[in-house]
């Protein structure tokens, strides 16, 4: 009787369950978050209009950001692009109230554990199905950012338009968008830029500067938050009370920190959000020069006298030098840390998680000895650096993260090391503990017991401690976030600010290592070792022979294509005599071939020395124009900028290498997409690049004149931003697309 009933029931829900799963699309996992798109309704019949709502369910302690993200980050960005039946171009996205998030003086906006954009979309023909196909950039943050892209897909038919059973779950985050319009309950009654060292920026510094803000209408037991949006490099400190009023509105003040170095705030038009309680509102305001005449300040010496607003106290408001000092420092170690997921560093990681698997099954002690050794082996490369970059700044060199890049030999020796552990992958030879010339010396052979105990020995330490340095070595050529802005301040300081900085940049990137060593069962979580783990080598060393060919790319820039073929001939040639030596089972050929592998290493490193390096290193106007990005690059020219903006034009400065993989990575994620191109091409924008491949002392001292010493360094000049507009290393499209409307003029609010 009960399987009837059930049976019945079943008959009578399949319908609605049915339709009610037409309203979702699948979800997009991955492992920090999930993404899917929700339909209010089943259906199209008769909508105009079409409301949805955007999904993330993150994992606990990962967020995803606000339409205006702060001081790092950038927002979720839709695609439309293969959608049907709809005006992808009048789609529009709501923005509930974010949070703040508050770490090392930086403040960001956004969501934690869930949160669904409502959108609204225009639908071109109500008696035709509905196909949506949706792609979601964004970036997820913890302890580390990741991009990530959601591709979602949802059909909708045009025989019925019921409400969904998401239709409620959208409502509720809608409602928590901020208010707009007249007459809200809440609101600005006053704005005006305050400093107590002048107007801000005039002498090129940033003094000490505020912006006064007067709230009205707010419940005396709420603390309220306000978010700033004007130009994209503009950034605010958080709200704190002043003890003045106007007209019994309590005024608080936020720090300044403006990357653009503007001459003043005065007249700027800005977006105000106002969080307080269970109220939130926005509103455009335009920002003052002074203060209101009938402000007052609470401080029982006659109420209602008009004062001028006297800043408050700087441990309050602004950032004292040591205060600074010690910001700097967490953000070079999250710059450390953030360096591990790069991709210059997957390849050297890839080793260690062979070396990881083969410890978990030794004891606690041997785990601990290897893990410790590679984490010293981070920090003394670190330090290495460090030294060599104080002396060449002693010298008077140019200095700068990354530049041994630039240097033929350097990229010689690390092409031989990558190719020579990509052999190690695939069997064809062992690397015992500081011994690599064991390759040509015969001491180590495949087939043959061993000895000692190269994971856990005395010796085994010494290739831990290698494996740390070079995995320092190849993080070089990346820039992750905070990372420029903390080497910046060390290159830009004394030998001290160096020495503290970059042994705090390796602390930061050796933390995974020290937290294995500090648990080593971390280690042992990991599988067995097994015959898989031929496979996983196998795959391990055409990702290092990829690096290599990378490698030599870059190479190919230094020294020409003539010389980085002969150099990659000699490795392919020391690598088939390897893999002869490895199979031959005459033991008298096993030393002849070593040392003829070695004599083919030999001419891979002198190479260079005997190659003619190219006749012209710069990028000019025809090479760019059928280059990868097909865009009208001209050539860097710094003393031409001001003239061009004179004249009206917005130049955009992009300075990159071949050997920079965050450029490549910002080149084809986001200068060659269709937006960026469509907002680059224009009769007043003017794109210049410089090449700095090769050692340039002219963009050396262009970027040390922003107090930047490494790329990638992008930033816009126009007729509304002459002093330039800065951008992140890991650029965004709405960022660049921001920046160019911004500095021509054209856009002095944030976009909704």
């Amino acid at each position: 009787m009960t399987k009837r009933i059930f049976a019945v029931l079943m008959l009578i829900l399949l319908p609605h369950l049915a339709q009610a799963a037409t309203a979702e699309s699948a979800w997009q996992d991955e492992d920090f978050a999930s993404v899917r798109v929700l339909s209010a309704r089943d259906g199209i019949r008769d909508v105009h209009s079409l409301r949805l709502g955007l999904e993330f369910s993150l994992q606990p302690h990962w967020k995803v950001y606000w339409r205006s993200a702060g001081d790092a980050g950038f927002p979720p960005k839709t695609d439309w692009t293969g959608s049907t039946n709809i005006d992808a171009t009048g789609t529009t996205m709501f923005w509930p109230e974010p949070v703040r998030f508050s770490i090392f003086g930086l403040e960001t906006f956004g969501y934690e554990n869930r949160v669904i954009f409502p959108i609204d979309v225009p639908v071109l023909d109500p008696s035709q199905p509905v196909d949506l196909h949706l792609s979601v950039d964004y970036l997820a943050c913890s302890d580390i950012c990741v991009p990530a892209t959601a591709v979602l897909n949802l059909s909708l038919p045009a025989d019925r338009a019921d409400i969904s059973s998401h239709a409620h779950e959208i409502e509720k985050f809608a409602a928590k968008v901020p208010l707009r319009g007249d007459n809200l309950p809440i609101g600005v009654s006053g704005i005006w830029e305050n400093s107590d060292a002048g107007a801000h920026g005039v002498t090129g510094t940033s003094g000490d500067s505020f912006l006064d803000i007067a709230l009205r209408d707010v419940a005396p037991d709420v603390t309220p938050d306000i978010l700033v949006e004007g130009k994209p490099t503009d950034s605010f400190g958080p709200p704190l009370p002043t003890g003045q009023a106007i007209n019994g509105a309590p005024v608080y003040r936020l720090a300044i920190h403006n990357n653009a170095k503007a001459a003043s705030f005065a007249g700027q038009h800005v977006t105000v959000t106002v969080l307080a309680g269970d109220l939130a509102v926005e509103q455009p305001v335009t920002i003052a020069a002074t203060a209101p005449a009938d402000l007052i300040t609470n401080n029982g010496a006659g109420g209602g006298t008009a004062t001028t607003a006297s800043p408050a106290p700087k441990a309050a408001v602004g950032q004292s030098p040591a205060m600074a000092w010690w910001v700097i420092g967490g953000l070079a170690l999250l710059g450390g840390l953030i360096l591990n997921v790069m991709p210059c560093v997957l390849p050297v990681l890839s080793i260690k998680v062979m070396g990881a698997i083969k410890l978990g099954a030794e004891n606690r002690a041997s785990t601990r000895r290897g893990f410790i050794a590679s984490a010293l082996g981070i920090l003394v490369s670190f330090w290495i650096i460090a030294g060599a970059l104080s002396v060449l700044k002693l010298a008077g060199g140019s200095v700068g993260w990354g530049i041994q890049f630039q240097q033929p030999l350097f990229l010689t020796v690390m092409t031989i090391i990558v190719v020579l552990f990509a052999c190690n992958m695939f069997g064809l030879f062992e690397i015992s503990a500081n011994r690599l010339n064991d390759l040509a010396n015969d001491t180590i052979d495949h087939h043959q017991p061993r000895t000692g105990d190269s994971l856990t020995g005395k010796e085994g330490m010494g290739g831990h401690f290698l494996t740390g340095m070079f995995a320092t070595l190849l993080a070089t050529p990346c820039s992750a976030p905070f990372l420029g802005t903390a080497v910046g301040f060390a290159l830009a300081g004394s030998i001290f600010d160096i020495f503290w900085i970059f042994t705090l940049l390796g602390v930061g990137f050796a933390l995974p290592y020290l937290l294995i060593a500090a648990r080593p069962e971390i280690a042992r979580l990991l599988p067995k070792p097994g015959r898989w783990m031929a496979v996983v080598k196998f795959v391990l060393g055409l990702a290092l022979l990829g690096t290599a060919i990378w490698l030599l790319g870059v190479l190919a820039g230094q020294i020409g294509s003539n010389g980085a073929i002969l150099v990659g001939a000699g490795l392919a040639l020391a690598c088939g005599l390897i893999w002869w030596r490895h199979k031959t089972s005459h033991a008298k050929r096993k030393p002849l071939l070593a040392g003829f592998a070695t004599l083919a290493v030999l001419v891979a490193l002198f190479a260079p020395g005997f190659a003619k390096p190219p006749a012209n290193s710069a990028r000019n106007a025809d090479t760019q124009a059928s280059g990868d990005t097909g865009l009208p690059w001209q050539s860097f020219a710094p003393d031409q900028i001001a003239k061009l903006v004179a004249q009206g034009k917005t130049v955009l400065v992009d300075i990159t290498a071949d050997w920079c993989v965050t450029c490549q990575v910002n080149k084809r994620l986001v200068i060659d997409t269709a937006d960026v191109r469509a907002a680059l091409d224009g009769d007043n924008i003017v794109l210049m690049q410089g090449d700095w491949t090769r050692p340039d002392p002219a963009i050396a001292a262009f970027l040390a004149s922003y107090n930047r010493y490494g790329i990638p360094f992008n930033a816009v000049f126009g007729p509304a931003a002459p002093n330039g507009i800065l951008m992140s290393e890991l650029l965004s499209k709405d960022q660049v697309i921001s920046g160019i409307a911004t500095a021509s003029g054209a856009n002095g609010l944030a976009k909704n």
